[in-house]
């Protein structure tokens, strides 16, 4: 806990640092761009000409304006570097994705690590890969390690793109190098997994950026309503104008930096990792699954009912004294009381599900790879420890069910059964038929695992993106909220002085 209070301390500082623009030159000089002062200061007056305008559009007073100055300066430095951290990052992704291609096919030739370290190097004449790629090599050719030698070396360039895809090739890479034999159809799977993930990777991005610019065009044309709204209010009678009303004044310099705040927030969608995908939800969906696992509809049901009955009960009082159309509200309230556990059922399980759907290709494919040198049991029981949260608990039911009786269907058909997922499923029985045969067999099952699971990989890739996209698709609406609001403050304020006028 004092860990986690410790990095926000630190966070925050680095932010404050930004303010100073050597800090921000550093910071950026640190993703490799030059940065120098003349840029900064053509960025700043740009801003800082673009708040006095519209402090000038809206009449706004002079301690207003140097208010929205004030908060475009602020909001400046952090527009500056998301822009570097955005080209950055997408440098950060062709490079790993250039360096799992060449490692792999290389891999495939010679099937030696530092051979192919070598090879791979050779792509990257200068920049950060090449010097974590050459950190990686030093390490091996030294051959000072503490547990294992080539674990320790990849985990460099591991730090360095912190990528899942990158983990799970170095993991095979490493069991072949140890173990020895075929691994031509191991390297093909990881070339079409890393594949389907890069055209994805791109495909979000560009998505994020469309996104992007419908939000600034969404900002764009509020505000040239807003200004439109405001002509109309000059244009009127002194008497009845009500540019310079406090109320109206407050209003319209809310509505400006809340609009600045929209625009920094647009920008820092687009400024995230390409190689590092956050889970949000991780603790939220297993949440759901243990409700859904542990759900009697009985106990909900009598919950639901007393909660309905109250609300019922306080309808029966309300029509008593007279009061309709709250009584008629109590009622609305007690029927949804009355299904609430049903509900709420019914979210967490498509909740659930989604999440299956999204991460089981994910397994799938580590399975895959694992069943290359291991049997089935062997292959689920390593991938326990690192499973998605919302397989974690029934990969290890999976586990114990099949020590105890190795050879019996039931368990593999039991495999997140509630749910009833047909390709999970399918998908289980294969494994079934895997364990059973002999090794010939095997090796052409795992084949058609893989051809079918192709297919799953690309729809949970697609899902991934659409829930990563929820964020900056919403903020396309937030501009017709704020316009919104303080055209009806400014209603409200133009009647209230209409009428009293019209007393007088």
């Amino acid at each position: 806990m004092k860990g986690k209070k410790d990095k926000r301390k630190g966070s925050g500082k680095e932010k404050l640092g930004l303010f100073y623009p050597g800090n921000l030159q550093k910071r950026i000089d640190s993703y490799g761009y030059n940065f120098s002062m003349g840029k900064y200061c053509v960025f700043l007056f740009v801003a800082s000409a673009g708040a006095i305008g519209c402090g000038m559009l809206f009449c706004l007073h002079w301690y207003l304006i140097v208010l929205v100055v004030a908060a475009s300066a602020m909001v400046l430095p952090f527009l500056i570097l998301d822009g570097y951290k955005q080209m950055y990052e997408h440098k950060q992704f062709l490079d790993i994705s250039d360096y799992m291609d060449q490692m792999l096919y290389s891999f495939r030739l010679n099937q030696k690590i530092l051979v192919s370290l070598k090879d791979t190097r050779t792509l990257f004449a200068q920049g950060r890969m090449h010097e974590v790629i050459g950190e990686a090599i030093d390490y091996i050719e030294h051959g000072s390690y503490r547990h294992e030698l080539y674990k320790e070396a990849l985990e460099i360039i591991e730090r360095a793109y912190p990528a899942k895809r990158l983990c799970a090739i170095h993991e095979y890479l490493r069991t072949v190098e140890s173990n020895g034999g075929a691994c031509e159809e191991g390297v093909d799977l990881l070339l079409q997994d890393k594949a389907v993930w890069a055209d994805n990777v791109v495909l979000l991005q560009e998505d994020k950026k469309a996104a992007r610019m419908r939000a600034v065009f969404s900002l764009c044309v509020t505000m040239l309503l807003a200004v439109i709204f405001h002509m109309v209010y000059r244009s009127m009678p002194e008497q009845y104008t009500i540019v310079g009303n406090p109320v109206t004044q407050g209003v319209t310099t809310l509505y400006l930096l809340i609009n600045i705040a929209i625009f920094r927030k647009a920008n820092r969608q687009i400024a995230g990792s390409w190689i590092v995908q956050e889970d949000m939800q991780g603790k939220k969906i297993s949440g759901y699954y243990e409700m859904i696992a542990s759900y009697d509809e009985k106990k909900e049901a009598r919950k639901s009912f007393i909660a309905a009955g109250a609300a019922f009960g306080v309808a029966v009082l309300l029509s008593v004294f007279g009061w309709v159309m709250a009584a008629a509200l109590s009622v609305i309230a007690g029927m949804l009381l009355l299904n609430q556990h049903k509900i709420g059922y019914r979210i967490a399980y498509d909740k659930v599900v989604q999440e299956i759907n999204r991460v089981f290709p994910n397994w799938l494919m580590e399975m895959a790879l694992l069943l290359q040198g291991n049997n089935v049991q062997v292959s689920i029981e390593k991938t326990i420890a690192h499973a998605p949260d919302v397989l974690q608990g029934e990969l290890q039911r999976l586990s114990d069910s099949l020590k105890r009786t190795p050879d019996a269907i039931e368990p593999y058909l039991q495999f997140l059964g509630m749910f009833e997922l047909s390709a999970v499923l399918s998908a289980m029985k294969m494994l079934y038929a895997i364990s059973e045969s002999g090794n010939g067999d095997a090796q052409s099952q795992i084949r058609i695992l893989v051809q079918r699971n192709s297919k799953m990989m690309d729809k949970a890739e697609k899902l991934s993106n659409e829930m990563s996209l929820a964020g900056i698709n919403g903020i396309f609406y937030l501009p017709q909220v704020t316009v919104s609001v303080q055209t009806v403050v400014n209603m409200v304020v133009f009647m209230l002085m209409f009428l009293g006028r019209m007393k007088l």
